[in-house]
């Protein structure tokens, strides 16, 4: 009989498989990676022991096949190195189970992800974030990333726990009531049959505090997750950006009069605010954050006092990479970075106006040699024709790097950036097509079900939005001038459109 023993991979696995070997009568050929080899074509009945860190998910699914019993070991999560590696396990053997024979040594391990699995598919509203986050954009705070939508200002932002706004959000969302105001980015995505971030994340946050209930929620006194946002200082000027987020965007939008004259670009928020009594990640963003004084004065304040057990997520543009900042990162163990990039080689340039591809890549490959790393792509008619090249391109260059997809949304531009008024159907189908063959694709659920969710989108031939393309164009062409480059130079596709209209 060929077992397949799945756990995290320190030694005790080993020794785990090797009991159990042990006790079947059975020869144990030990560990299974493909970090330094292939995957062994062939499987000599025995025992045999991998794990999500050493084969990557598809892979691992694929591997599964060879073997007539798959074990989860019973090494509860503490024993793994990240909560997320435990829930990918049995995430893993709830997949596996579908199509052969998985034994679960603790079958207590599924109980709170399954509760909380059910939650989400059942309840079209529910969403940990408004419970454990706190996130502040220029002064005031929101729901989360996806959110334009304040809920308040921060410094009226006396008591997280029981502050009466938050608490209207959170019994809306608890008794099923919708809230597009806050949602509706996941709400869009989800109506295409795409995995949002309310889905996937609502899970592996209940799994990584702990939560077996919905009455487990009330238990945050202080925030688990900070996203902070502390002002829009940054060096780029980003097509689908705006003035709150970057402000030399808003020094443009004031010179052609997008914006009036007295547009208050930004509160500042600084970190004081953080309470480390119950942080478990510290995700920045901007603007940019490497451009930030107050960012790198943070860093220092808390190697200074010792705070830097957390998990750090910096989203970056990755064009600023100094020698102060790594040394700062020396300290942050659980540092991580998601760098945003959105075109591959000078379709970046146009449309991160105006980085240097090579720079960034330069810098990526640093961090990718020395943290975990991932790439957020936002997906607009800028780039939804050619996102296969971008994405073949990480999946080469970065093959362990998670890829990220989502959608533009803009603040005030009406959705004329929208990567779904695309005028090329076809064009686009089968460009995206290619990406289904890319281990990236294979190995990410959330990244498969965006593509397939913009595949069949377009496959069922939508109608085009002429007006909405007409002041695509209108707003390009002013960005365009004022910049001195032209989209035909770099979006040939896209430039031909204006025949349409």
């Amino acid at each position: 009989m060929k077992v397949l023993c799945i756990g995290n991979n320190t030694v005790d696995t080993d020794v785990k498989t090797s009991n159990l070997a042990e006790l079947d009568g059975a020869h144990s050929y030990g560990l299974i990676s493909e970090l330094d080899n292939a995957l062994p074509d062939v499987i000599q009945p025995g025992y045999y022991h991998s794990s999500v860190y050493d084969v990557a998910y598809y892979n691992l699914l694929g591997l599964a096949q060879k073997f007539d019993q798959v074990v989860i070991l019973d090494q509860p999560k503490e024993e793994y190195s990240h909560p997320d590696a435990f829930y990918n396990t049995i995430k893993l053997a709830k997949d596996l189970a579908q199509t052969q024979s998985v034994k679960l040594l603790d079958p207590s391990y599924v109980t709170a992800i399954n509760f909380f699995e059910e939650i989400v598919a059942t309840n079209k509203s529910f969403c940990i974030f408004p419970f454990i986050e706190l996130l502040t954009n220029n002064g005031s705070t929101t729901v989360c990333c996806r959110s334009y939508h304040n809920i308040k200002k921060l410094s009226e932002l006396t008591d997280f726990q029981n502050d009466r706004d938050y608490t209207n959000i959170r019994n809306k969302m608890i008794a099923g009531e919708l809230l597009p105001e806050h949602c509706s980015s996941c709400y869009q995505l989800e109506s295409q049959g795409i995995i949002s971030a309310r889905i996937q994340e609502t899970v592996e946050w209940a799994n990584r505090l702990n939560f077996k209930s919905l009455a487990d929620l009330t238990n945050i006194g202080n925030p688990a997750y900070y996203e902070i946002r502390a002002s829009n200082k940054c060096n780029l000027q980003c097509r689908m950006c705006g003035p709150s987020a970057s402000h030399l965007i808003a020094q443009e939008y004031k010179k052609l009069k997008f914006i009036n004259d007295d547009f208050s670009e930004s509160e500042y928020t600084n970190f004081d605010f953080v309470n480390f009594k119950n942080l478990q990640k510290l995700y920045v963003s901007g603007g940019e954050p490497t451009i930030m004084p107050e960012f790198y004065e943070f860093l220092d304040k808390c190697i200074e006092s010792d705070k830097t057990d957390f998990e750090l997520s910096i989203n970056t543009n990755g064009t600023k990479l100094s020698e102060r900042f790594k040394k700062q990162l020396t300290h942050f163990d659980l540092a991580s970075f998601i760098i945003s990039i959105d075109g591959y080689k000078d379709l970046n340039h146009y449309i991160r106006w105006p980085s240097n591809w090579d720079q960034i890549i330069t810098n990526a490959n640093y961090l990718y040699k020395n943290f975990s790393i991932c790439f957020n792509i936002t997906v607009s008619i800028y780039n939804v024709s050619t996102l296969h090249k971008l994405i073949q391109y990480i999946d080469t260059a970065f093959p362990k790097a998670i890829i990220h997809c989502q959608y533009a949304e803009s603040e005030s531009d009406g959705d004329i950036l929208s990567a779904l008024n695309f005028p090329y159907s076809a064009l686009l189908v089968d460009n995206l097509l290619e990406i289904q063959n890319l281990n990236c694709y294979k190995n990410d659920r959330l990244l498969s079900s965006f593509i397939n969710g913009v595949i069949g989108y377009y496959t069922n031939q939508p109608q085009l939005d002429t007006l909405k393309l007409q002041q695509f164009f209108k707003f390009n062409d002013q960005l365009d001038q004022s910049r001195n480059i032209i989209l035909e130079n770099y979006i040939p596709e896209l430039a031909q459109a204006r025949q349409l209209i």
